[in-house]
């Protein structure tokens, strides 16, 4: 029976996926495609690998290159990213390419574009002004409609209610609205 229970904790292991990013040298290209075939060879070695997507940019534009692979968990995926080949084969690609690290901690996570990973962030000063108006619009309606609430709340409560919808509301449908839809272009440009 505990093996049981062992097999069934194993199989909620979540797939892993890693991205990585590299913008190729001019007239590197041939280099950085013999890379990729080594690199996509070793990796199917690796314990738990499951396949690979390479993203490519058109014919005769530059852009970044991405090689997506996905492993069967963490632990596969830890064993690939610290394996000698893997590390090998990356130092080997800096002659030719330069590897591009994507990390978002801030504001910027609200303003990313996932399908054009390589556009810049916006400038800072159109982050907080965006963000400001949609914090404020959204404060003021969320207050005026807990007023329409019958009673007496505990200001602690409609506190923590005002915050729990404003967070909310911006992560998931205010600020992806306004920086992808409506603000794109005024905030890329």
């Amino acid at each position: 029976m505990v093996s049981e229970d062992r097999d069934e904790v194993l199989s909620k292991e979540k797939p892993v996926t890693i991205v990585v990013s590299r913008q190729v040298f001019p007239g590197r290209e041939k280099d950085y495609d013999n890379w990729v075939r080594k690199l996509v060879a070793a990796a199917a070695e690796s314990p738990g690998y499951e396949g690979v997507t390479l993203l490519v940019p058109p014919a005769g534009k530059t852009g970044l290159h991405h090689v997506i692979m996905r492993f069967k968990d963490e632990r596969s995926m830890h064993i690939w990213e610290t394996s000698y080949i893997r590390q090998k084969l990356s130092h080997e690609a800096d002659e030719f390419s330069r590897r591009i690290r994507q990390e978002a901690t801030g504001l910027e996570t609200w303003f990313a574009v996932p399908e054009c990973p390589e556009l810049e962030n916006p400038p800072a000063w159109k982050m907080a002004l965006v963000t400001f108006f949609a914090v404020y619009i959204l404060s003021v309606v969320i207050i005026k409609l807990l007023k329409l609430i019958p009673g007496e709340i505990n200001f602690y409560l409609e506190t923590f209610i005002v915050a729990g919808l404003l967070v909310s509301l911006l992560t998931w449908v205010v600020m992806p609205f306004l920086s992808r839809r409506l603000l794109r272009r005024w905030l890329h440009r």
